[in-house]
């Protein structure tokens, strides 16, 4: 009996050691994605599209200590290349997969506080959050809407919204007022804006729409008289995000122009015909869509809660 005690219990720790995770916690920055069930394909949407918007931005994100075997490599491709002129096609094949593979490599030999890009356990289904060491995730986020919206070009195929998150804080009403004062304050305090707030919630019944948007609206009416509320189209929409313990906060610029940040939606989206007649009943239509598609996500996101 005593074997077998001590052979589950060397088997249950080695399984525990098998696999690190890393949860969302309060103090992080990054981005919020969504995603339709399947969250390792959306977690590699993320890491793709994060990383190459951000190395046009940033440049790319390097390591010292596995530069030297990637170089070497990348040199020993290019004599070879040179040297064998009639298999260029391939040596660019090969030089292409040996360097998305000395990439990851690299990117995973970091140590986790210093990666650029690094997702983190919810621990709600299809809701993903990856954490950056990025201080300004809205910068990265408007340089990737504004392509996409411009090109039309899509770049993932299972992440549909993608969320710049400035502060995670803890689920309660006293820390969600004293960091979103903070964040508020750069937004709201110089010129005058309209301004929209829009709640979610995620296995959390604690934290209840009606005073999230009470208090917030307050401490962004003190920061400037002049700031407005507007439901159809905010010049800036605060996005609260509760999940299980926690609270995310975003401040989005045109949230309802850009499909509220869903990639895939702003690749489809066509742009107005100017030489159509538009009726009356379409104008009012599409300008009240975003409250309507509103109250529907916060339906859909409590039934979401309860199935989590």
């Amino acid at each position: 009996m005593s074997g077998r005690k001590r052979r589950n219990y060397y088997n249950n720790g080695s399984n525990q050691k098998k696999r690190k995770h890393f949860y969302l916690e309060p103090g992080m920055i990054g981005f919020l994605c969504t995603c339709n069930f399947h969250e390792k394909d959306c977690v590699r949407d993320a890491y793709k599209l994060l990383n190459e918007f951000a190395d046009e931005i940033y440049g790319p994100d390097t390591t010292k200590d596995c530069d030297n075997d990637s170089t070497k490599v990348s040199i020993a491709e290019q004599e070879d290349s040179v040297d064998e002129t009639e298999k260029n096609e391939q040596d660019d094949i090969s030089t292409a997969l040996n360097k998305e593979i000395s990439d990851l490599k690299a990117e995973y030999a970091k140590p986790v506080n210093t990666r650029r890009f690094q997702v983190v356990d919810t621990g709600v289904k299809n809701v993903v959050f990856i954490r950056s060491t990025l201080t300004n995730p809205l910068e990265l986020v408007t340089k990737i809407i504004t392509e996409l919206h411009k090109t039309k070009e899509q770049h993932s195929r299972f992440l549909l919204r993608l969320l710049p998150i400035e502060m995670v804080c803890k689920a309660n009403m006293n820390d969600i007022k004293l960091k979103a004062n903070v964040i508020l304050e750069k937004y709201f305090a110089q010129e005058p804006k309209t301004f929209g707030i829009v709640f979610n919630r995620h296995s959390n019944n604690n934290i209840h729409r009606d005073e999230v948007i009470e208090d917030l609206a307050e401490i962004i009416n003190k920061k400037n008289p002049g700031n407005k509320t507007d439901l159809k189209n905010p010049e800036l929409a605060v996005i609260v995000e509760v999940i299980r313990g926690v609270c995310l906060i975003s401040v989005a610029p045109n949230y309802y122009k850009y499909r509220k940040y869903n990639l895939l939606e702003i690749c489809n989206m066509k742009e107005p015909v100017k030489d159509l007649k538009k009726t009356d009943t379409g104008n009012n239509e599409e300008e009240n869509s975003p409250v309507e598609e509103t109250e529907k996500e916060d339906t859909n996101l409590s039934k979401e809660t309860s199935d989590n």
